[in-house]
């Protein structure tokens, strides 16, 4: 310990003395360690730490998958299959959950919140208890409507009711009826979610009240729910999996028509849609990869500056071994400045993750739903930390350690020739190339990313983005029953209509590029249809017949809806392109789909004809592939949630927000519009996983870049600086100013050549991992990779260009008296 301390006060001496070389290390540290631990915190927030409930290592999130393999929800009449007859060998307990919107009102005002309808056993099985009250009782999941009661989470408590004990007891008006709050959870119980908290849970059987004329708790073919379950002590997730499976099949001979195919799969639980972890999952892996490259690119640099450094106390490492220090005692030396080094630039780079996670917290994504990550620091963190700041000290600190105690011992005491001297080169080159190779690798994710933002920005939605406007409402959440929200709905369209620089308004219950979206099976009249998970699926929404006006969607075939297309009427449809191409596919699909009829699965009406055909849009996220599409009369499918869209007459869309709210409050001064914003702004919601990935992969290749060109920068001219002698007796016999510039650049530029060749292999290797990231843009794309290629030649040419200018101004006079 005596002899380790020593070391630590000598390398503080040493490093205080090199307060440029101190300060390149630290600031490289820095920003490799500091990046690391702030991407590490974002994936150990959303996929690494543990839910807040008990055993929850035990939890698993039951998914239902198809013939397409796509993870599906349940319906509640299969969940409570499962529940009651198919999970008792495996599961302790299965509970069912569904995220939805509430209105709460108080003081004659409504607040949207937020929460989920849970099954009686939900708390019960995640092991939680209220903070003050209770939770739910079996009993209060018996019947539809049987028990209207709620719990609060702690933030919506203390926000909505001032932390008031009194409220446990109490009536709250949720959806215009009256629910008891029965308890008030602990404070960070979120349940099963990671990214948010809900406000208040309510019974499932509760559903009609909540959720009003969309009445599912009989229907099994209506899958909108999810199941999480909690493994039996002893029973693994593979033994479970095949278990649920064995009754699935069960299951699907009993109900062929809905669930024959079904398959059940078990993934860790923690998003509301269990579908979004491998997507989430896929992201962390691209970014974690990308921080790792950037921390590589930092160690090169590092052990590049070591090496010249190293060189410079050649002769004091000589001096040590001639008074009779071992190898491994200079060894030792060496690496406890890399890892002092190493330490305060994990300090420091623990510091900026710090601030960059707070700037994480307080953005907001542009969506309705509520959505933050609480990153801290914890435990995890710090060890990851602290693992990066010494496996750093090994990267960049052990190899120039290694090559600075090699030295021949009488030429180094002289301080005459480098006997050792190619070699440090030769390792000094080697660094050089794997700094560039691994600096175009990253260049080209960012180049990728940056490349499809780019495609996604400029592609076709489908509608006209410019001069739109678009408000939501929610009837149902007020209170409003299907004849009262009739006539809302076409009071408030006539009004708005009439507004001043107003061309069209009109309502949907379903806005494209909300990341939501309605789902049904469909049949043709006349043909065989498939059964169980093989039915084609089919998105749908209800609109009005002035919809297709004011969203700009031209429809290509037949007519759009019209006045006529009432509850009274023959049911009609307009289906998209890709639906008349599936179904139909003749030599003109969409004609031939005009006249034909469709029903949907579990409707008991009758077959809907098809009266017109609408060009293709986007309907999930922007990068989606073409998917089946039906429209609907909203006169004949009512909806009680709606969202009102009004395309300007000119100017910005923006000014007619104060009119619209006033006609709303006309209407109903108790109705709040929400999530009121312009087409443009409503893109950024689709654009959000896009361009948050373009942001952080670009800004990590700037950063490898600058790194990459200082490092050639530095290499070239330590270089430079040791062949002085050389150039100038060259000088000195007749070479001009380009044969010294061709000299030194030249080495330089070979280097960074067999790094670009070996940085293209690579990249072509590892970006198809980035497929699922990339919307419209090959993993290969040869734009991307020429682009790349010339920008980090051209940063290379300068960073070598610059000392080799220098070395053209040598004196050869003052050049054959050096040394």
């Amino acid at each position: 310990m005596t002899t380790l301390v020593q070391d630590i006060r000598f390398s503080a001496r040493r490093l205080s003395k090199s307060p440029g070389f101190t300060l390149v290390a630290l600031v490289s540290l820095a920003l490799g360690i500091g990046a690391n631990t702030a991407i590490f915190s974002l994936v150990n927030a959303v996929l690494l730490r543990p839910l807040p409930v008990a055993a929850p290592e035990r939890l698993v999130s039951v998914s239902v998958t198809g013939g397409d393999d796509s993870m599906h929800a349940f319906s509640y009449p299969t969940y409570l299959d499962f529940r009651d007859r198919g999970s008792g060998g495996v599961l302790s307990g299965l509970f069912a959950e569904r995220f939805a919107p509430m209105s709460l009102s108080r003081a004659g005002a409504s607040e949207r919140v937020w929460g989920y309808l849970v099954t009686g056993n939900y708390f019960e099985v995640l092991g939680a208890r209220a903070a003050r009250g209770r939770t739910f009782t079996p009993e209060e999941d018996r019947a539809p409507l049987s028990a209207p009661v709620a719990v609060l989470s702690h933030a919506c408590w203390l926000r909505r009711f001032g932390g008031d004990p009194g409220v446990v007891g109490r009536d709250v008006e949720l959806n215009g009826h009256p629910f008891r709050v029965v308890g008030v959870m602990p404070e960070g119980f979120a349940g099963t979610e990671i990214v948010y908290t809900p406000e208040v849970w309510v019974p499932m059987t509760m559903q009609e009240w909540v959720e009003p004329g969309n009445l599912w708790l009989e229907r099994r073919e209506t899958q909108n729910i999810f199941a999480v379950g909690r493994l039996k002590d002893g029973v693994t997730r593979e033994q479970a999996e095949a278990a649920l499976n064995l009754f699935a099949g069960q299951l699907g001979r009993e109900y062929p028509e809905t669930n024959e195919g079904q398959r059940i799969v078990l993934v860790p639980p923690g998003f509301v849609i269990p579908q979004l972890r491998g997507a989430v999952v896929g992201f962390a892996a691209v970014l974690m990869g990308a921080v790792g490259l950037v921390l590589l690119i930092a160690c090169t640099n590092l052990a590049n500056l070591l090496l010249a450094r190293a060189s410079s106390r050649r002769k004091e490492m000589a001096l040590r071994v001639a008074l009779g220090a071992s190898r491994w005692r200079l060894v030792r030396q060496l690496l406890t400045e890399s890892l002092l080094l190493a330490l305060a630039g994990g300090a420091a780079g623990l510091l900026l993750a710090a601030w960059l996670l707070d700037l994480v917290a307080a953005y907001r994504p542009p969506i309705d739903v509520p959505v933050w990550i609480e990153a801290g620091v914890d435990w995890r963190v710090l060890a990851f930390a602290l693992g990066a700041s010494l496996l750093t000290t090994l990267l960049f600190g052990l190899a120039p350690a290694l090559q600075a105690t090699r030295t021949d011992l009488v030429p180094a005491l002289k301080d005459a020739g480098r006997g050792d001297g190619r070699t440090r080169s030769r390792l000094r080159g080697a660094l050089v190339v794997a700094q560039v190779t691994l600096s175009l690798v990253l260049l080209v994710a960012a180049g990728l990313t940056l490349r499809a933002l780019a495609r996604l920005q400029t592609a076709s939605p489908g509608f006209e983005v410019e001069g739109g406007l678009v408000a939501s409402f929610d009837l149902g959440l007020q209170g409003y029953d299907e004849a009262r929200g009739r006539e809302f709905g076409r009071r408030l369209v006539e009004r708005v209509r009439a507004m001043p620089g107003v061309r069209a308004a009109s309502l949907t219950d379903l806005f494209p590029l909300s990341l939501n979206y309605t789902s049904n099976s469909v049949y043709v009249e006349g043909r065989p249809g498939a059964r169980g998970a093989n039915v084609p699926i089919a998105m749908a929404s209800s609109v009005e017949p002035s919809y297709f006006d004011a969203m700009g969607i031209p429809v290509v075939a037949g007519r759009p809806f019209g006045e006529r297309d009432d509850e009274r009427a023959p049911r009609v449809v307009v289906v998209n392109e890709t639906f008349a191409r599936r179904f139909f596919p003749g030599a003109e699909p969409a004609r031939e789909a005009v006249g034909k009829r469709i029903g949907f699965k579990g409707d008991q009406g009758p077959w809907a004809e098809i009266v017109g055909v609408a060009k293709d849009g986007k309907y999930w996220t922007i990068g989606e592939a073409p998917e089946l599409f039906v429209y609907s009369p909203l006169a004949q499918r009512y909806t009680s949630t709606a969202t009102l869209v009004v395309r300007a007459a000119g100017g910005d869309p923006r000014a007619l927000v104060p009119a619209l709210r006033a006609e709303a409050r006309a209407l109903d001064a108790a109705l709040p519009l929400y999530d009121v914003k312009t087409f443009e702004e409503h893109m950024g919601v689709s654009l959000f996983p896009a361009r948050v990935a373009a942001a952080l992969l670009g800004g990590f290749g700037l950063l490898a870049l600058v790194l990459a060109g200082t490092g050639i920068y530095g290499v070239v001219s330590y270089a430079a600086a040791q062949r002085t002698r050389e150039i100038g007796i060259r000088m000195a016999l007749g070479a001009q100013r380009g044969d010294v510039l061709r000299l030194v650049a030249g080495r330089g530029m070979l280097l960074v050549g067999a790094g670009v060749a070996l940085g293209l292999a690579g990249a072509l290797a590892l970006t198809r991992f980035m497929e699922g990231v990339l919307y419209g843009v090959s993993a290969t794309d040869p734009f991307t990779f020429a682009l790349v290629v010339a920008l980090l030649l051209g940063v290379a040419l300068v960073a070598c260009l610059l000392p080799a200018r220098r070395a053209t101004k040598v004196d050869p006079m003052v050049a054959l008296r050096y040394e």
